[in-house]
């Protein structure tokens, strides 16, 4: 298993998380819709390529990654583009249209060439949301296959609509991605799992718009256990034929508290920098890989969770949700009674608790095992915040 840092892995670099898979498929085999709640670098996109790559027999997967779009015409049109791509949808969507049933005369944006499907970007008169509807409709895969769309950073496409359009057209964006699941001809054959980076329940809530996701079944993805961890790091060391002590595992799987996959590939990354004795990784090389973990030239793997605040939150919200981790950072755990106090020194009680939900939510802070008390998720994010971020 190459250590692949930053990047989705695939194949042979994915570590298997046959709890997080099996759970997606038990839902799709339920005739649910799907939306993954997990942070960012937990390795929710990882886990859709996997479902990609090694395809269930009776599905057809297409993954769709919509983070930059900005337009609700846009997003249907880029699914419908996927779509036709995936090996077999080709011969289908070609009978369909050559069929020239109703449904198939009513679609503007794809033409036939010989047996190729194309889309006819030219045509100014399309509407891809109609296009959409009337494919997913008129289609039938072989053998009573299910299309299963695998839809990544659709919280952040509906925020690009909303900062672009406003919320009249994120709002209707939601409602037409509810018609569009719960079309009676589209239900039985295809399913939408939605997933991303920002938290999809509190994005929608900020605009008075849970009605529109109230159909989907929420999945989390969690980080992995301890002994799920120890088998990833000893995977990646194995792979340069670099052993570790016993005593020096425990204390890194320790001292790193969080269990995601990325931060175990950042040390890994890290420890291989060093120069190791012949009789493996010891505890001191441990420390060590900690302190070069938040280095300059890892900056890139962690000022996004700076920098992603501001499309989170505005004005004084932000300037809030800055000082609480501020404090935490320094101080190393931070209370409820001090998250109340600022939020009266910054004049955001009315929203303070739904700011601290979505910190939770997005993998900043937790108060497991302390109510009342609250702490980074990850030591070293806290090692990070402490380093640049103020």
């Amino acid at each position: 298993m190459r250590n692949i840092v930053g990047n989705p892995a695939r194949g042979d670099n994915f570590f298997k998380r046959d709890r997080e898979v099996g759970k997606i498929l038990v839902s799709i085999e339920n005739e649910n819709n799907i939306q993954i709640a997990a942070p960012r670098r937990v390795g929710k996109t990882s886990i859709l390529f996997h479902m990609l790559d090694v395809a269930v027999e009776g599905h057809k997967y297409v993954y769709v990654d919509t983070e930059s779009i900005d337009s609700e015409e846009e997003f249907y049109k880029r699914l419908l583009k996927e779509i036709i791509k995936v090996p077999g949808i080709q011969g289908v969507a070609a009978k369909f249209l050559n069929a020239a049933s109703v449904l198939a005369r009513k679609i503007k944006s794809l033409k036939v060439m010989e047996v190729e499907v194309d889309m006819q970007e030219e045509n100014e008169a399309v509407s891809y949301f109609d296009d959409l509807v009337h494919f997913l409709c008129g289609i039938q895969l072989d053998n009573g296959e299910k299309l299963i769309l695998l839809i990544d950073e659709f919280p952040q496409t509906i925020l690009n609509i909303l900062n672009r359009q406003g919320t009249e057209a994120a709002t209707r964006f939601l409602q037409s991605n509810r018609t569009l699941r719960l079309n009676p001809d589209i239900l039985n054959k295809v399913r939408f799992i939605y997933t991303g980076s920002i938290g999809l329940n509190h994005t929608v809530a900020a605009i008075d718009s849970t009605a529109f996701i109230n159909d989907l079944n929420t999945l989390e993805i969690e980080p992995l256990t301890a002994i799920e961890a120890g088998e990833l790091l000893d995977s990646l060391l194995a792979v340069r034929g670099v052993v570790m002590r016993p005593s020096a595992r425990n204390y890194l799987l320790d001292k790193l508290e969080w269990l995601i996959p990325f931060h175990i590939q950042l040390l890994v990354q890290e420890l291989l920098r060093l120069d190791l004795p012949i009789d493996g990784i010891h505890e001191q090389h441990v420390d060590k890989a900690f302190e070069e973990i938040i280095s300059a030239r890892n900056d890139n793997h962690f000022a996004h969770y700076h920098s992603r605040l501001k499309s989170q939150f505005k004005g004084q919200e932000l300037k809030y949700a800055l000082e609480m981790l501020r404090l935490v950072a320094k101080d190393g755990v931070i209370s409820r009674a001090q998250l109340l106090d600022q939020a009266y020194v910054f004049d955001v009680v009315d929203q303070y608790k739904k700011i601290i939900e979505i910190l939770v939510y997005d993998g900043y802070i937790n108060n497991v095992g302390q109510r009342d008390i609250y702490r980074f998720n990850s030591p070293v994010v806290r090692l990070w915040w402490n380093k640049y971020a103020y």
